[in-house]
């Protein structure tokens, strides 16, 4: 029986597609949710596998109920040189970031079939190829790729629509054994590959950390990855957080103001951060806390 999930959009189109395909009598489901000051950080993650796939991972999250979002990864046996289905779509009420790609596992994969359908919603919905490097380093250049940025996601969706129906009908229903041990070896390093550099880039687990507690989350990082080939958890202490101290400003962060900055991409760490302290300098506080973080995220610049 097709389990229900509460995000209608992108996870209904992909399992109405290609659950048929999926063995949904045999799956893991992981749950996980803090409540906090009326705000929910959650994970419902599915993991699944099928025929010629080793991993289906099927997510939906919410951190602090403020970014929302479902993350949808087909990652094939090192068997079969069948690319990585990827697809990730989320964020608040006016940024979004989304990705769909058909992610290499061999060099290759003849991407012609893919071609159009890229074109056509790169003019449609204006994205550009990404310049983030990690990005670049673990999908095709047929990516589509929002960053914090206005999106129509209905047109995404249709976009990851069809995506997948080039990836079933032109790489995974056509795909057999492959033979060369070679060859399985070569997409058995693209899929650790893959796996290395999205855990590495992704912050999910250290938010998720956060608000639940390690454990919590090596399991939720540990049942994506746990398929051959595995990553393995590495056994590093928690990172300890130095508290931001602006001594010309005479400003500090509370650790729970500093981490919902860090809850967001590296690279506007410090946009964030002297946009906060610039507003809290002129309405002369000194200690910036998750309340004066929420106030001022949003306000008006100072002055």
């Amino acid at each position: 029986m097709k389990p229900e999930h509460k995000n209608g959009g992108a996870i209904r189109t992909f399992l109405d597609t290609f659950s048929s395909y999926m063995r949904l009598d045999d799956y893991v489901e992981f749950h996980a949710n803090r409540i906090k000051a009326g705000t929910q950080t959650f994970l419902d993650l599915d993991v699944y596998q099928g025929d010629k796939l080793a991993t289906i991972v099927v997510e939906q999250y919410a951190v602090r109920s403020k970014l929302q979002g479902c993350v949808i990864v087909a990652i094939p046996e090192p068997e079969y040189g069948i690319p990585i289905f990827s697809f990730q779509m989320g964020g608040n009420k006016t940024q979004s970031i989304a990705l769909v790609d058909l992610s290499p596992t061999a060099p290759d994969i003849d991407y012609t079939p893919i071609r159009p359908v890229c074109e056509k919603y790169r003019q449609q919905l204006g994205l550009e190829p990404s310049k983030i490097d990690w990005v670049n380093a673990m999908y095709s250049p047929l990516h589509l790729h929002c960053h914090y940025a206005a999106l129509d996601e209905n047109a995404f969706i249709a976009a990851m629509a069809e995506y997948l129906d080039v990836w079933i009908e032109h790489y995974y229903k056509p795909a057999v054994p492959l033979t060369d041990p070679a060859a399985i070896q070569t997409v058995t390093d693209a899929i650790l590959r893959y796996k290395r550099i999205l855990h590495e880039n992704d912050p999910a687990h250290g938010i998720f950390a956060k608000a639940w507690g390690r454990p919590v989350a090596d399991a939720f990082m540990h049942l994506e990855t746990r398929d051959h080939p595995a990553l393995p958890l590495h056994d590093e202490p928690e990172e300890e957080i130095v508290l931001w101290k602006n001594t010309e400003l005479n400003i500090s962060w509370t650790r729970d103001a500093q981490e919902q900055v860090m809850e967001a991409p590296i690279t506007v760490h410090h946009v964030i951060r002297n946009a906060i302290e610039t507003k809290a300098s002129a309405a002369n506080i000194a200690l910036i806390t998750a309340d004066v973080f929420d106030r001022y995220k949003e306000a008006p610049p100072a002055g």
